[in-house]
């Protein structure tokens, strides 16, 4: 690409992960994710989250609409198993026994008074009772509420933002783990691989795919396609893109902006014109062997070419300083389907890039 569509775009101090930096911070800025952070987790306390889930009603509905074996159950119903499960992901270093007389002694809970805490065991059959679904309508129910502000950062062009991002989480060691998620080369625990849709500024899951460790993340994120829609502007890191999975999640009706390798090869566009701005307006077209490829990957050889489509590429150089005041540069390729220069333009939408 011509040397007149980079621009610099200056990032503040300590968002590059450099040796002697604030690991949260570097965590922040490598992209959201589920991390085993004390901070991290002293922030969702602090915060109110279990209230806040009684307060909307979640717990309560998604205890009363989840099948589950708690119909007779006086002190664990499903409503309190889910309470406990949830101040257990909160407060991870605690026994079951402190977890349980956390939940039964929050406010806003309806346990009858005079009602002894359940013992760690009598917790351990009430999850086996629980089952999935409960747990998974709770969290259905939490990602779909429309009545939570949008926090500074969250919005970009009158767009909600939105981001993909992935990451694993260590799961029990035991032989029924393992076979189901799969153990890393060399490692000790299975992992489960996790790819979710969140919105900027609050980091609220709108959406995730569960996998095992060995699934790939491209895979998962496809599952979330149809938790985009108008009004969002969707934001992804480099290796997520593939001509086809564009085409479809921008059939969603939310504009994307995602970043592409820098190779020559990895993204199959020519270029149209520069526009005033230095960005391009590129014509995405699959090369001779991409539908081959997709063809064998899908085991379907009847698939028919992808659709020739018009994007924008916007090209920028990324500055970060390390708390040890090392410069560092990063080349910096992005795809959008924002094609107008004049209400999107390029050093915004470099800028609004460069702060994911």
């Amino acid at each position: 690409m011509c040397a007149h569509f980079a621009m610099p775009v200056p990032v503040p101090s300590g968002v590059s992960a450099g040796q002697g930096d604030d690991p949260l911070a570097a965590r922040v800025a490598a992209g959201p994710g589920t991390w085993d952070d004390e901070d991290w987790l002293a922030e969702l306390r602090r915060d109110g989250l279990i209230g806040e889930l009684l307060a909307s009603g979640t717990i309560g509905q998604a205890a009363a609409e989840g099948g589950h074996g708690h119909r007779l159950e006086r002190a664990l119903t499903a409503e309190m198993t889910l309470l406990c499960l949830a101040a257990g992901a909160l407060f991870p270093g605690q026994g079951y026994d402190m977890i349980l007389a956390r939940a039964f002694s929050m406010p806003g809970t309806r346990v009858r008074p005079g009602t002894p805490v359940p013992t760690g065991p009598a917790f351990s059959q009430a999850r086996t009772r629980l089952g999935e679904q409960p747990m998974r309508r709770a969290f259905e129910l939490d990602a779909a509420r429309d009545d939570v502000p949008l926090a500074a950062g969250g919005t970009a062009f009158g767009l909600e933002l939105v981001i993909f991002d992935g990451t694993t989480l260590d799961l029990f060691n035991c032989p029924e783990l393992a076979a189901e998620f799969g153990v890393p080369e060399g490692g000790k625990h299975p992992k489960l691989r996790l790819v979710a849709l969140l919105q900027a500024g609050t980091m609220r899951w709108k959406a995730a795919a569960i996998g095992g460790y060995h699934d790939g993340e491209n895979a998962l994120a496809d599952q979330l396609e149809g938790a985009l829609g108008p009004g969002q502007l969707s934001l992804a890191d480099r290796g997520f893109f593939s001509m086809d999975r564009w085409l479809r999640f921008a059939a969603a009706g939310a504009h994307l902006l995602w970043r592409v390798k820098n190779a020559a090869r990895s993204v199959p566009f020519r270029l149209l014109r520069t526009l005033k701005d230095g960005s391009g307006l590129v014509l995405l077209r699959e090369s001779p062997n991409m539908p081959g490829r997709r063809r064998k990957e899908a085991g379907d050889r009847t698939l028919p070419r992808l659709e020739d489509t018009v994007a924008r590429l916007v090209c920028f150089t990324v500055l970060t300083r390390t708390r040890r005041g090392r410069t560092k540069t990063a080349a910096i390729r992005v795809l959008t389907t924002l094609l107008d220069p004049d209400a999107f333009p390029a050093a915004e939408i470099a800028a609004l890039y460069a702060a994911r």
